[in-house]
C-alpha cells in the first residue's frame, strides 16, 4: 500500500465490504478500517454473514469513501484472513486505539457499543470482555489491487 493510499484510509475510515455469498451474488456490509502497524484491519464477528463468507472464500472488495461533497474514493481487490485466536480481544483493543486516537478520556479507548448506537469510552478489560463475549475476530486485509480517485 502506497503512502497516499494510506493517508487516504487514515483519514476516511468510512468503507463498505463486499463479500462474495455460496452462489456467487455479492453482499455489502459497512465497515470502518483503520491502519494498525501498516495492516488494514477492521472487527468483525463470529456470526455476521460477511464472516461465513469469508470463511469459505477469502476474497473481498472494500469501497473506501470520503463524506460528501468530497468525491474522493478508494477501490480494494483484497484477501482476508480471520484473526481470531485468544488474543482477539487484545488486537480488538490495538485496532480501537488505531482507530480513534487520542479521543477517549485518559486510560480509555474509544470503541462501539450497539446498546448505545454509536461508540463511547470503554475501560481496555470492559472492552475485553464485550469483545469475547460478543465472538469478535478481526479482519486483516492483504491489498492486491487499489484504484480509484484518492
Amino acid at each position: 500500500m502506497d503512502e497516499r493510499l494510506a493517508r487516504f484510509i487514515g483519514d476516511h475510515p468510512d468503507a463498505a465490504m463486499i463479500t462474495l455469498r455460496p452462489d456467487g451474488s455479492a453482499h455489502a456490509a459497512r465497515i470502518e478500517v483503520a491502519l494498525v502497524e501498516g495492516r488494514l484491519w477492521s472487527s468483525g464477528a463470529q456470526a455476521l454473514t460477511r464472516t461465513g463468507n469469508l470463511r469459505r472464500d477469502p476474497r473481498g472488495t472494500l469501497f473506501v469513501f470520503a463524506p460528501p461533497p468530497d468525491p474522493r474514493w478508494a477501490g480494494l481487490a483484497t484477501t482476508v484472513r480471520l484473526l481470531d485466536d485468544p488474543d482477539a480481544p487484545d488486537l480488538h483493543v490495538r485496532l480501537m486505539r488505531a482507530r480513534h486516537g487520542d479521543a477517549a478520556p485518559a486510560g480509555m479507548l474509544l470503541a462501539h457499543d450497539d446498546a448505545v448506537g454509536g461508540d463511547r469510552p470503554w475501560l481496555p478489560d470492559e472492552y475485553r470482555t464485550h469483545v469475547q463475549a460478543e465472538r469478535r475476530l478481526i479482519y486483516d486485509f492483504t491489498v492486491t489491487r487499489a484504484y480509484g480517485n484518492y
